[in-house]
C-alpha cells in the first residue's frame, strides 16, 4: 500500500500568468523514496500539497492506491505530513504532541502508549517525553515532528524542507536517521528540498523541476551521469557542472568539438546521436564536470593536443579537495585537484578534459545530444 499516481496535474494560481505546477505526471511506486527537488518557486512544495489535500488541484487526477482523491480530505487521506518549522504544540508535552493524531483518531489509550514508547525508542527520545518543545534543541523539536508522523502509522510520508532550519552537522545526522527509517518502516515518502546534495544522498528516484514542469526523474547516479538538459546539469552537482560554447563540426567521419581556442576529438560514442542531426552542429554547448577536468603545469614544447592554455583565477580547499578556478579565453572553468597539488593566482596551466565524460547540449534548446534518464 502507498502508491501514488499524478495524472496531468495543474495547479493555477489567480492573477497568474503560468501555472505553479504545469502538467505533472508521475507514478510512485510502493515504498519508494521519492525527493522533489529545484530552486525556490519551482512547484515542488505546491505538488507536494496538492498530494497532502492542503491545495486545490485546478486541473488532472490525483490517485492513492488507485482511488482518486481530488476531493478527498486530508485527514482521510492515509498520510502524515513532516513541515519545515515543526509545527509543534508549545503547551503540549513530547508525549502529548506524538499521541495528538492518536487521540484525535479515538485510539485506545493503551494503544497510543505502546506506540509512542516505540517511535520514542526509534528516535532515541525516551529521556525527552514529558519536555515541552522550549526545553529541546532544533534536532530534538525534528525528531517529535517525525515521531509524531510515525506512530499515525499511515501509508504515505510527506515531508516538506524538514531539515533547512538545523545547522549543518544536525542536518547530516538526521538525513541519515530518516534513510534508515525508511528502509526500516518501508513506506512510501515524497521528500521536498531545495537542496540538491540532500536529494542526491536520500532518494531512490528525484524529480528535478523548474517553473512547475518537470525536467527529469531518475535515481540519483543517472541524474549526475546522464542530465537530460542544461538546467539539470547545471543544478545537480556542487561545484556545478563546467559549460563551453561552440559547435561541433564533421570532418573526415569524425567529430569535433570547435570554439576559438579548442579543436576537441570527440569519442565515437556521442557519433550516434549526432549523426541523426547530420552533419555539423553549431551552436553546442559542451559540459564537463569539475573532476573531469584536467589541470596541469605548462613544460617546455609544443601544446599537447586536446589541451589549451589558461590562468590561475583562484584556488578553494575544502579539505579532501581543492577546487581550481581557471580563465581561459572567455571561459571560467572549475577543476578539481588533489590538496596536495598547490596553484597560486595567476600562474599558467595547461587545461584538457576527460573527453570519455564530458556532455554535450543544443544550446538552443538546452536539451542534452545523447539525453538520458526518465522522463516524466
Amino acid at each position: 500500500m502507498g502508491s501514488i499516481t499524478f495524472s496531468h496535474v495543474y495547479k493555477h494560481y489567480k492573477g497568474e500568468s503560468r501555472p505553479a505546477v504545469n502538467d505533472f505526471h508521475l507514478s510512485i511506486e510502493e515504498g519508494e523514496f521519492l525527493v522533489l527537488v529545484g530552486p525556490s518557486g519551482c512547484g515542488k512544495s505546491t505538488t507536494l500539497r496538492m498530494l497532502a489535500g492542503l491545495e486545490e488541484i485546478t486541473e488532472g487526477d490525483l490517485y492513492i492506491d488507485d482511488k482518486f482523491v481530488n476531493y478527498v480530505s486530508p485527514k482521510d487521506r492515509d498520510i502524515a505530513m513532516v513541515f519545515q518549522n515543526y509545527a509543534l504544540y508549545p503547551n503540549l508535552t513530547v508525549y502529548e504532541n506524538i499521541a495528538l493524531g492518536l487521540k484525535l483518531r479515538k485510539t485506545a489509550k493503551h494503544d497510543i502508549e505502546l506506540r509512542v514508547n516505540r517511535v520514542a525508542k526509534i528516535l532515541e527520545i525516551s529521556h525527552l517525553l514529558e519536555r515541552k518543545p522550549s526545553q529541546l534543541s532544533g534536532g530534538q523539536k525534528q525528531r517529535v515532528a517525525l515521531g509524531r508522523a510515525i506512530a499515525r502509522e499511515p501509508q504515505v510520508f510527506l515531508m516538506d524542507e524538514p531539515l533547512s532550519n538545523l545547522d549543518a552537522k544536525l542536518r547530516a545526522q538526521t538525513r541519515a536517521e530518516i534513510i534508515k527509517l525508511q528502509s526500516d518502516l518501508k513506506r512510501t515518502m515524497v521528500y521536498v528540498t531545495h537542496d540538491q546534495v540532500e536529494a542526491m544522498t536520500m532518494g531512490t528516484r528525484i524529480v528535478v523541476m523548474k517553473d512547475g514542469v518537470i525536467q527529469q526523474v531518475a535515481p540519483p547516479r543517472q541524474l549526475y551521469d546522464e542530465p537530460a538538459n542544461l538546467f539539470v546539469a547545471g543544478f545537480i552537482g556542487s561545484p556545478q557542472m563546467n559549460f563551453v560554447e561552440g559547435s561541433l563540426i564533421l570532418e573526415d567521419g569524425r567529430y569535433y568539438f570547435l570554439n576559438k581556442r579548442m579543436k576537441l576529438l570527440v569519442p565515437e560514442r556521442y557519433y550516434e546521436h549526432f549523426a541523426i542531426k547530420g552533419g555539423s552542429l553549431r551552436n553546442c554547448v559542451l559540459g564537463v564536470r569539475p573532476e573531469h577536468v584536467r589541470l596541469k603545469r605548462e613544460t617546455a614544447g609544443d601544446l599537447e593536443e586536446g589541451f589549451v592554455r589558461c590562468d590561475v583565477l583562484m584556488t578553494e580547499v575544502t579539505g579532501a579537495d581543492s577546487y581550481v578556478y581557471v580563465k581561459a579565453g572567455d571561459h571560467t572553468v572549475i577543476g578539481r585537484t588533489e590538496p596536495e597539488t598547490v596553484y597560486v593566482k595567476e600562474e599558467k596551466l595547461v587545461m584538457g578534459f576527460n573527453m570519455s565524460k564530458v556532455h554535450f547540449f543544443d544550446q538552443q534548446t538546452g536539451v542534452s545530444l545523447a539525453a538520458g534518464g526518465e522522463e516524466g
